[in-house]
């Protein structure tokens, strides 16, 4: 990018950082008066940049057309999203969705129809796509250089390390409180979230990116060392260096993953470490004992010993648990389930996750999930608009089922259902983002790309184990945090080389 030496925006990529620490602070983003309060900042942020770059604009075309094929797809999901909430004919509405059409005619809405069947929801999360798109869109241009990509993934980090934190802090001292009308209980470690699935989730993200720092350090080692003095210099070199810091960040961020209690959090966490060190260790040969030592270290560590002195043996108890309620809802027919998440919805504003003596099985959980494949088949070109599910999900519920659910424990299918086939386009995107995440892995020889590839490639693999049973992606917090992470790989495979040495 010629001529952009002239263009200061240093400005706007710390403020990109100081949005980034500030999305999960009030409740994970996800209240609706939080969530106007991200759109805002999303679009000043936005507005700011194209001021600063406003004599540069070739050039900011020319450094985001090597980004075309994510943005493109980006930009088709974000057209669907605008067409499910403008008014469109009845005629039109009927051809596009007729079951759509069938139920407003039934309400009575003949001449003020929509494709979806929730226009103030879908109107909200029209703004919040919107807005990771932007937030996308300002990594790929704001991170042009190695030291901002170092930068923008440390802060991703320490922004983990501090929700490790609090975390374990209020969850240290049993804290109850009231904030904005919920009423949150730490009974586990859930930082400044109120579900700790949630919380977990971004725990894993930030985890995958701070493992992947590590492995940016690998190939930033000293000279060799001889002689038994000197290998305890090098020793004391490690102990007092930045690595040994992030290692520590790391382990505490693990303890309080650990302390969630989340099953599938824990679950996905790990499986994604193992899954992903082990591809990284056959791309990258260069690396590969260095990659392997430190996995290795990584499972040893932070499962072998931080897992028996936190607890870890309570995350398998309550899998073991899962399975022998699983089998008792087989025999007995137990259709149950319990606490709720709370939603963006308004109408789930004041709900908590309710503690339960008896844990729910997975099968228990994935029942909204299941009663919604009705709804996927009634509306599969169009959904039934983003966000309404909490809503439309009541006409598919059997009556044995009292439970109110506003979500469906599962991403793949919630996105489905209020998407329809427009969701495939976030699914073609996040596997265009990991086949770029492997690719920088096979062929990048700069360190932090390498890193910052491992770390999008870990947090699509924990993200989409814990998705089956979860919600994460309809957590503004964590679902822009994944948003940033997928801008990892591309900015990556396309980051300059140092002039002398990578």
């Amino acid at each position: 990018m010629k001529n952009t030496h002239q263009l200061s925006d240093t400005w706007l990529f710390r403020a990109l950082l100081a949005l980034i620490v500030y999305l999960p602070l009030p409740l994970a983003s996800n209240r609706t008066w939080a969530i106007a309060i991200l759109v805002t900042l999303v679009a000043l942020l936005f507005a700011s940049t194209l001021i600063v770059w406003r004599k540069h604009l070739n050039d900011m075309l020319a450094h985001l057309d090597q980004f075309r094929a994510p943005l493109v797809v980006f930009f088709l999901f974000l057209l669907v999203s605008v067409l499910q909430v403008v008014p469109l004919p009845d005629a039109v509405i009927q051809v596009l969705s007729p079951e759509a059409y069938n139920v407003q005619v039934t309400a009575g809405l003949q001449g003020h129809m929509h494709l979806s069947l929730d226009i103030y929801q879908s109107r909200l999360m029209l703004g919040l796509t919107t807005s990771y798109i932007t937030v996308f869109f300002l990594c790929l241009l704001l991170v042009r250089d190695s030291a901002r990509l170092d930068l923008l993934m440390s802060v991703l980090v320490w922004s983990g390390l501090f929700q490790a934190i609090v975390g374990v802090f209020l969850f240290s001292i049993g804290a109850h409180y009231r904030l904005f009308f919920v009423d949150i209980i730490h009974e586990n470690v859930i930082g400044t979230f109120v579900n700790r699935n949630h919380f977990a989730g971004y725990m894993e993200m930030t985890l995958a990116v701070g493992i992947g720092l590590m492995i940016a350090k690998l190939g930033r080692g000293g000279p060799g060392y001889s002689g038994w003095k000197a290998r305890v210099v090098a020793a004391l070199t490690f102990v007092m260096s930045p690595k040994m810091r992030l290692r520590l960040m790391l382990v505490v961020m693990v303890i309080a993953l650990v302390l969630t209690r989340s099953r599938m959090g824990n679950s996905a966490f790990f499986s994604a470490m193992l899954i992903v060190g082990v591809i990284t260790i056959v791309l990258s040969r260069r690396t590969a004992p260095a990659t392997a030592t430190l996995i290795l270290s990584l499972v040893i560590v932070d499962v072998f010993v931080i897992g028996t002195w936190v607890g870890l043996d309570k995350v398998v108890t309550r899998l073991n648990r899962t399975e022998i309620v699983a089998a008792n809802a087989n025999t007995n027919g137990i259709a149950a389930t319990n606490g709720v998440a709370a939603s963006t919805s308004s109408a789930a504003q004041t709900q908590t996750e309710a503690p339960s003596p008896q844990e729910e099985s997975f099968e228990q959980r994935s029942l909204p999930a299941k009663y919604s494949l009705a709804m996927i088949k009634q509306f599969p070109a169009f959904g039934t608009g983003a966000g309404s599910f909490y809503n439309s999900f009541n006409r598919y519920r059997p009556p044995e089922i009292t439970e109110y659910f506003d979500h469906a424990h599962n991403d793949y299918i919630e996105l489905m259902c209020d998407l329809g086939m427009s969701a495939w386009l976030l699914f073609l995107v996040t596997g265009m983002t990991l086949w770029q995440a492997l690719r920088a892995m096979r062929v990048r020889q700069l360190s932090i790309a390498r890193g910052a590839a491992f770390g999008t490639a870990m947090s699509i693999v924990a993200l989409a184990i814990h998705s089956s049973v979860d919600f994460n992606l309809q957590i503004p917090a964590n679902a822009l945090t994944f948003v940033i992470i997928l801008s990892l790989a591309w900015i990556a495979m396309k980051l300059p080389s140092p002039k002398y040495h990578e």
